[in-house]
């Protein structure tokens, strides 16, 4: 596999690709992990253990697994490019509740911005990471607004990965052609 490159898309906010982070084979090996179990609609939230369907927001599909064993062998991939320091806080894994998602045409997740992942007062996810599972689908791009002047677009790319702040206002745009696979989680960041 190549060496993972790491592309900044806006200077001063943490919002950056990562190249080659998964081999093809893995890829493939995670959509038929994530189609075997099945994919349901996905909600959105609204406040702590607060969830909603809203057809008009968010209309993809989604599978939702806890895999540390999974979350421990992608941690050395992503940890030398996520900031070592975000305030008080510092990187210590990934979240191990890991989202698949599905678009099919007319699929998206609208504008919003990520939620934290709380795992005790002093750890909390700052940060999330999609790894692009395919690229073959028309559409689908992750978009960003009010980062700079310009509205920031990146297409899926086979074995790349995202990370952004949760702050960040995005979205999954709608997919035209073809099906869409994303997997998602967090960086976990520790206080102290």
């Amino acid at each position: 596999m190549n060496a993972i490159e790491k592309r900044r898309l806006a200077t001063g906010k943490e919002l950056f690709t990562l190249s080659n982070v998964l081999a093809p084979a893995e890829c493939d090996d995670l959509i038929r992990r994530a189609e075997a179990h099945g994919f349901t609609d996905a909600p959105i939230t609204v406040g702590p253990n607060k969830f909603v369907m809203a057809k008009d927001v968010r209309n993809n599909r989604r599978v939702m697994q806890d895999d540390p064993a999974l979350a421990a062998e992608l941690w050395p991939r992503v940890a030398a490019h996520v900031p070592a320091e975000l305030g008080a806080y510092r990187p210590v894994g990934l979240n191990e509740r890991f989202r698949y998602y599905r678009y099919t045409p007319g699929q998206q997740f609208d504008w919003h911005r990520d939620g934290a992942f709380l795992r005790t007062p002093e750890e909390q996810s700052l940060l999330t990471l999609i790894f692009y599972l395919n690229e073959d689908c028309v559409g689908g791009t992750t978009d960003f607004m009010y980062v700079t002047d310009d509205e920031i677009r990146v297409e899926p790319r086979r074995g790349m990965a995202l990370v952004f702040s949760h702050s960040l206002y995005h979205r999954g745009a709608p997919v035209i052609e073809g099906t869409k696979y994303v997997l998602r989680t967090d960086v976990m960041y520790r206080r102290g």
